[in-house]
């Protein structure tokens, strides 16, 4: 299981650092310059990086979870909300249909979805 971080202020990333420890989670971090990468170039580094779908997003912040299963994900949402920390406004699970997105794709795909 990884969580793949971009973009999270201190106090929300010292509680994914918690919930992480707390459910046996890695972190990964997305740097500036993959976050116009395919997610499954993030999964699988060691594919050749490929862009994904994109767009001109400025991302606030985001997390996405690999190898979650519900319950997994419930842990770790819990230990997150457990620390009193602000919600992250934006995550979403690896699926099949969003490997070839980029993570700036996935982002602006999940403020539509919101409204926003």
């Amino acid at each position: 299981m990884r969580v793949f971080v971009y973009n999270l202020m201190f106090n929300k990333m010292g509680a994914v650092v918690r919930a992480c420890r707390a459910i046996g989670a890695e972190i990964v971090n997305i740097d500036n310059e993959d976050i116009h990468k395919s997610i499954e170039h993030l999964v699988d580094s060691s594919k050749t990086a490929k862009p994904g779908m994109d767009c001109d997003e400025n991302i606030s912040e985001l997390l996405i979870f690999d190898g979650f299963n519900s319950d997994n994900l419930d842990d770790f949402l819990d230990s997150y909300k457990g620390t009193q920390a602000p919600p992250v406004a934006f995550k979403a699970m690896v699926t099949p249909v969003n490997l070839k997105w980029s993570p700036a794709y996935l982002y602006s795909h999940l403020k539509s979805e919101m409204g926003i």
